[in-house]
């Protein structure tokens, strides 16, 4: 009876430690209210659209549009907090 010899694993590959990024650059960020009130419209439509028949038994699908229609909402509402100046 013949047993086949180890293989020899290679050595895990060493990646560089990522450089540490901050969440916001101050000073960088759109000013609020930057984006008009149709555009935030045009964004919350489609989040409705795009997660209306969701799998309410499917967490990822239920993360999913949590996210996506939180975006919507509070750029819907900073966009009708900053009324557009005409």
């Amino acid at each position: 009876m013949r047993f086949p010899l180890p293989r020899r694993r290679r050595p895990p590959a060493a990646f560089p430690p990522p450089e540490p990024m901050p969440l916001r650059t101050p000073g960088t960020e759109p000013q609020p209210g930057a984006i008009p009130l149709e555009v935030a419209l045009h964004i919350a439509r489609r989040a409705l659209t795009r997660h209306g028949d969701a799998n309410i038994h499917s967490r990822t699908a239920m993360y999913h549009a949590a996210l996506d229609l939180e975006h919507a909402l509070r750029t819907l509402v900073t966009a009708l907090d900053h009324p557009q100046d005409s």
